[in-house]
């Protein structure tokens, strides 16, 4: 489907205390929703007018842990892109007279709260995981596929959001594969990358920028194992793992304990060395705005030296502008 940019609208509603439903477009003055690599809760930042509505100023019923909904047209009809609560409030009076409110999806009570949680060894990743959900009364969807058995799990004083990171982190160090967790439609999902069916292509025509950085500051070409350390201190090695070595020896260090036998640990390395064991690469493109596009993602592209697929790993999309900003990864 073509998408004509000059034709998207967007709007945000929101609903008071009270259950009351407002539309503050007319208020609107900045509109921007983004999801990032390392962060579970997407968030949007909202500056408005401080106008009235009816006989009341919009600073008076847009109050903290209030529901804000923001909706984009593209030529498929009003579709929801984001849905969460004011976390912060800020009023500013001295000249414009301007509310900014940033609100966040549900997940940002998983990555602001802690506990301690136990679970058995033989429990699978989705079972742990829906466990977690169910405690704080989250719909859960595990469509990634990908799960291991874990070993005996401990969280101590961990966030919540940290303990599923941990959790798929995992995983993704056992199978080799990525993966892509996100709060959709009510529930939060767990999946691969690339599921999306629809593939939009970015081409020089409809670019605004391309910005595609290599550095070495991270690199690993070779891990050394090492076991426990004896009464005076000295400790083994057990094995070393080599990887590409083109650009030099650049060393990691993996510790084995008792807990763990060494071709775990040889697996944990040999992770280290593909995930770390070439240049790394960030890629950032500036485009026009798809309002539906969220991280993980596949897009191609034919634009500056990027050409062919790739996977969103974070963006930022901004209404006044109709463009987002797309943090990038190739797919290969």
């Amino acid at each position: 489907m073509d998408i004509n940019i000059a034709s998207i609208t967007y709007s945000v509603e929101l609903i008071t205390e009270s259950g009351t439903r407002y539309l503050i477009n007319e208020a609107l003055v900045e509109l921007q929703w983004e999801e990032q690599i390392s962060e579970l809760a997407q968030r949007a930042t909202i500056k408005v007018s401080n106008m009235k509505i009816g006989n009341t100023f919009l600073m008076d019923i847009a109050k903290i842990n209030c529901l804000i909904f923001i909706y984009a047209d593209w030529g498929a009809g009003k579709t929801q892109v984001f849905d969460g609560t004011i976390w912060e409030w800020e009023y500013a009076s001295a000249t414009q007279k301007e509310l900014t409110i940033t609100a966040y999806d549900q997940m940002i009570r998983l990555q602001q709260s802690k506990d301690f949680k136990y679970f058995s060894a033989g429990m699978t990743t989705p079972n742990i995981i829906s466990n977690i959900c169910a405690d704080w009364g989250i719909t859960f969807s595990y469509q990634w596929a990908r799960q291991i058995t874990h070993e005996k799990k401990t969280f101590s004083g961990n966030s919540i959001s940290d303990m599923i990171i941990s959790l798929l982190e995992e995983v993704k160090q056992k199978s080799g594969e990525k993966y892509i967790a996100y709060f959709k439609d009510g529930t939060f999902v767990v999946t691969g990358y690339g599921t999306n069916t629809d593939v939009y292509r970015f081409d020089f025509l409809n670019t605004v920028s391309t910005d595609d950085k290599l550095t070495i500051n991270n690199l690993v070409t070779r891990v050394k194992i090492i076991g426990k350390e004896d009464k005076s201190g000295r400790a083994p090695v057990e094995d070393t793992l080599i990887g590409d070595t083109r650009f030099g020896v650049l060393q990691e260090i993996v510790r084995r304990d008792d807990n763990k036998k060494l071709s775990d640990v040889r697996s944990d390395a040999q992770t280290i060395l593909k995930e770390r064991g070439k240049p790394e690469e960030t890629i950032q493109v500036e485009g026009p705005d798809v309002p539906f596009l969220r991280k993980g993602y596949k897009i191609e592209m034919g634009a500056g030296n990027l050409l062919g697929f790739f996977y969103l790993e974070g963006v930022t999309h901004t209404a006044q502008s109709r463009e987002m900003t797309m943090t990038l990864s190739r797919t290969a």
